[in-house]
């Protein structure tokens, strides 16, 4: 027995203690389509590091924006369905990413090292009767999000790296 399939029948058996006896019948199919699904969901750009082109679901363009100034974007689907745009700069770092679907993206993985400024600058936000939108403008995080269950979108950008006469308001 390989060692990749001694370790799954151990979280098998582990999952197997937790879970109702209806739904331990194909119990190895389950964690290894999980672990399949988390493998899957691995794979991702972030604020200032480089587009997520491995991924399969990934597709690649380079685009212009109204005032001539091209970027590439990359494309692709969480396993979600949330469908993530990254947009890179010439030098190929990610300046901005947006989203849009039934789930919200993880903006942890997607803002990196920027998430804690925005979950700083999101807790001292004023709630508003509007609870389905937040803004959040850290001074070089922007980061727009709004949504209801089922339907969620948003962007973020650094001020600080994007290329100039790019508009952020002109991202999907």
């Amino acid at each position: 027995m390989s060692i990749v399939s001694s370790s799954l029948q151990g979280i098998s058996s582990d999952l197997a203690t937790i879970l109702p006896p209806m739904h331990r019948g194909n119990l190895f199919l389950n964690t290894l389509a999980l672990l399949a699904l988390l493998a899957a969901g691995s794979a991702h750009a972030v604020l200032e590091g480089q587009p997520a082109e491995n991924d399969a679901t990934a597709r690649r363009s380079t685009a212009a924006t109204s005032a001539n100034v091209t970027y590439t974007e990359v494309a692709r689907t969480l396993p979600s369905g949330t469908r993530v745009r990254e947009y890179a700069d010439a030098s190929g770092a990610v300046f901005a990413v947006s989203w849009s679907g039934r789930h919200k993206p993880n903006l942890k993985k997607l803002l990196g090292r920027h998430f804690e400024s925005f979950h700083n600058a999101a807790a001292v936000k004023e709630r508003r009767a509007n609870l389905s939108r937040l803004d959040v403008d850290t001074g070089d995080l922007v980061v727009e999000s709004s949504g209801h269950m089922g339907a969620f979108e948003g962007r973020a950008w650094l001020q600080s790296r994007l290329p100039a006469g790019f508009d952020p308001h002109e991202m999907k």
